[in-house]
C-alpha cells in the first residue's frame, strides 16, 4: 500500500483502489479512487478532485480524466 501526504490531504493507493481524506475535515472532503494501471478511471465523494490530490497523482505519473479537477494543465 502506498501512503502519501500533501499539505492538507492523506492519500492511500492499494493496487486498483485508493482513497483520500482531508487532514482536518476528514471524509467531509474525501473519497474513493479507482484505477486501471496508471489511469484514474473513477472517483467519488467530491464533485471534483481537490487540487492537491490531483497534483500529487499527476506527480506520481497517473493520468487523470478530463474535467476531474479544478487544476487542468
Amino acid at each position: 500500500m502506498l501512503k502519501i501526504e500533501t499539505k492538507s490531504f492523506e492519500i492511500e493507493i492499494d493496487g486498483d483502489r485508493g482513497c483520500f481524506e482531508h487532514k482536518h475535515l476528514g471524509d467531509e472532503v474525501g473519497g474513493g479512487l479507482w484505477f486501471e494501471g496508471k489511469e484514474l478511471i473513477d472517483y467519488d465523494g467530491v464533485y471534483s478532485l481537490p487540487k492537491e490530490v490531483a497534483a500529487k497523482l499527476k506527480e506520481l505519473g497517473y493520468k487523470l480524466p478530463d474535467g476531474c479537477c479544478d487544476e487542468e494543465s
